[in-house]
């Protein structure tokens, strides 16, 4: 193994950064939206949508994010192959959509964590809904999908380098480009690898102070 051709590849990911940031960012923001909508659709049973996010989330969780990209992306060139930027807004379609099903049983879990004596203590009191979602259900149930939360994260910047799949150049791909002069494709995706690693450990440290954050208050809170 050749430290130059490391140490060369290295760079070249590392142009890529911003890309796999931007891939795994904007798809987690748009899956903590939409999976809180289904997460709460599911909870409070509204009829007939319920249902349908049910079966729905059990189909979808269940077909590798791979495949889904793959149909999106046979679907753009089938339909509309010269519209500009189709291939970045189908790969930021898929793995939105793998986030919101994923993060929506995340926050789920999260809702029944939470005692139905709670939901009942602020009805009493007289607070509307989105009062005793907003005010008290909402701040106890941050914490508890905080932990669950940064594995998904964390994992969601990893599944970026599917992108690959449909011609975008990321931090995978961004590695390997100088291997195809040099044929050193062990330190390529080792690069890419080093990369992907650096990119966990500031995420997870992160979300861990959020979480540690989370938690002093909710201590404070009680006390």
């Amino acid at each position: 193994m050749s430290l130059t051709y490391l140490f060369e590849d290295l760079l070249s990911g590392a142009h890529f950064i911003h890309v796999t940031m931007l891939l795994g960012i904007i798809p987690l923001f748009i899956g903590l939206v939409l999976g809180t909508l289904i997460a709460l659709v599911r909870l409070f049973r509204i009829p007939v949508f319920s249902r349908v996010l049910e079966v729905f989330v059990v189909v979808y969780s269940g077909v590798p994010i791979m495949v889904s990209l793959i149909i999106y992306y046979l679907l753009y060139l089938l339909f509309i192959p010269n519209f500009n930027g189709g291939v970045l807004i189908v790969a930021y379609f898929a793995l939105s959509l793998n986030r919101s099903v994923l993060l929506s049983e995340v926050i789920r879990g999260a809702f029944l964590a939470i005692p139905k004596i709670q939901y009942e203590a602020a009805y009493s009191c007289g607070l509307t809904l989105w009062q005793t979602l907003s005010r008290i259900i909402i701040p106890q149930m941050i914490p508890v999908a905080l932990p669950p939360l940064t594995n998904n994260v964390v994992g969601g910047i990893k599944n970026t380098s599917v992108v690959m799949a449909v011609g975008l150049i990321d931090v995978l791909n961004g590695s390997t480009l100088p291997c195809t002069e040099n044929y050193s494709y062990v330190e390529g995706y080792i690069a890419a690898g080093i990369i992907y690693w650096l990119i966990s450990i500031v995420v997870e440290f992160f979300l861990h102070h959020l979480e540690l954050n989370f938690s002093k208050h909710e201590c404070r809170a009680r006390a």
